[in-house]
């Protein structure tokens, strides 16, 4: 009785651990498939299938793009998984021309560039009298300028101050092209119109501009050699022969 009983027990201890056996061999062959799939993606993704071979501009209106290819040339043959977008978005925006800058991955194998460009608000005229710097709205410097940036109001003295007011003012004044704006005072922006002064203060530069430009035809009747007006007044223009500084 004792023999049968023993032999029964080993038997129920070797059927308990078979399911067990086979449970770590199905955890080892799914630990292999799972190393092999990941292994055979991460190939996958380093394959020549990424490498990008296209890199697209949009947005650009003054920058030649030929300009920027040369500049991020490195990129293509790069592969696309891999691109730092925001490491060439930070690149992008070194170039001075260049406000902001959307990348966008195209799977898989092009890489697409939103730009979007500053734009000239004003050529500025050095001390020197020699040398124009053209500037955005912001007050930054895009490079040098020259005559033929059709429309641009132009000024001196740039003061961030009262070039940030001025703005308002400076399209105000295109097409007169003998106008040249005094930023050298941002509590008293002036304009010389040839050999005259338009004195605007700092504020209301649309309606002090408009009553001008009533008065206006009064002045050249006048034949003053050069003028001052004062549009600082609330109701009228003062109007003095000569230039007072």
């Amino acid at each position: 009785m004792t023999h049968s009983v023993k032999g029964e027990k080993k038997g129920k201890s070797e059927k308990a651990k078979a399911p067990f056996g086979w449970i770590v061999i199905l955890l080892v062959l799914t630990g292999s498939i799972l190393s092999a799939g990941v292994f055979g993606v991460k190939h996958f993704l380093a394959s020549s299938y990424f490498r990008i071979n296209e890199v697209r501009w949009r947005g650009l209106h003054r920058i030649d793009p030929q300009e920027l290819n040369s500049q991020f040339y490195f990129i293509v043959g790069e592969n696309l998984i891999d691109l730092d977008i925001t490491q060439l978005h930070s690149e992008l925006l070194v170039n001075r021309w260049i406000k902001e800058a959307v990348v966008r991955k195209i799977l898989p194998d092009k890489v697409d560039i939103l730009v979007t460009e500053r734009v000239p608000a004003a050529l500025e005229i050095d001390s020197s009298g020699k040398k124009l710097i053209l500037r955005d709205n912001e007050g930054i410097v895009l490079g040098e300028g020259n005559e033929g940036e059709s429309g641009l109001p132009r000024m001196i003295y740039f003061n961030p101050k009262a070039y940030k007011k001025a703005l308002t003012l400076m399209p105000l004044l295109a097409g007169r092209s003998d106008a040249l704006v005094d930023l050298s005072r941002d509590d008293d922006i002036r304009v010389f119109l040839g050999q005259n002064v338009l004195r605007f203060g700092d504020q209301d530069f649309q309606e002090r501009w408009e009553k001008f430009l009533r008065v206006e035809p009064d002045l050249k009747r006048r034949h003053l050699v050069s003028w001052e007006a004062d549009l600082r007044f609330p109701s009228k223009v003062v109007a003095r022969e000569g230039r007072y500084h």
